[in-house]
């Protein structure tokens, strides 16, 4: 992944819904964090991604878009 990559960060704050393990299987590029998932904005609009969300039967609880932590720019 691009260091500098934005990843669309999904806050999942109630119990893991049940439908994240279908999720996780689609999107074996995540990352999981104590509040919820990254996901690389790569080749995916932030819609289609929170479309397979609700195909997947997961319901983030706020989504944000952010430059990957601990990302270095290049000059």
């Amino acid at each position: 992944m691009d260091p500098t990559a934005q990843v669309l960060r999904l806050f999942l704050l109630d119990r893991p819904p049940e439908g994240l393990a279908r999720l996780r299987a689609a999107l074996p590029e995540h990352t999981s964090t104590p509040l919820g998932l990254e996901i690389p904005l790569g080749d995916r609009a932030p819609e289609e991604i929170l479309a397979l969300c609700l195909s997947c039967g997961v319901t983030a609880s706020a989504t944000r878009i952010v430059e990957r932590s601990g990302a270095r720019r290049e000059e």
